[in-house]
């Protein structure tokens, strides 16, 4: 069955910063977009964006909404980026949540962010 929700397209970018992180202290640094396209006729507010991060040592912590409190909107057909940047004490995290929109007054459609990888240069091959 296909939702409203599945309609939406995300990409998501990952950057390690090398230049600020120091791997010696566990601290990788890290930059990311993500990039919501709204596929309706209509314009869709930005509720919310509830990120998880899972570090490489298992600990999980919630990342910081920034649109709380706030009323951004997405036009018709347009994309939205969201840009931020995080600091963990693995060279290898993942990243997962979720986005909530507001189509009207009464109707809420929530975007699954699938999860990613935070991960720093040839730790994978």
């Amino acid at each position: 069955m296909v939702t409203i929700a599945n309609s939406f397209t995300l990409t998501i970018d990952t950057e390690y910063v090398e230049e600020v992180s120091v791997p010696t202290q566990h601290r990788y640094f890290f930059a990311y977009t993500i990039t919501i396209t709204n596929p309706l006729s209509q314009p869709v507010s930005l509720s919310t964006i509830q990120l998880l991060l899972t570090d490489g040592d298992g600990t999980v912590s919630e990342l910081h909404n920034p649109f709380q409190d706030n009323d951004y909107v997405i036009p018709s057909l347009q994309d939205f980026c969201y840009s931020n940047d995080i600091i963990t004490h693995s060279p290898l995290s993942i990243v997962q949540g979720k986005i909530e929109l507001q189509l009207n007054a009464s109707e809420l459609v929530v975007v699954a962010i699938e999860p990613f990888r935070l991960v720093t240069p040839n730790l994978l091959h």
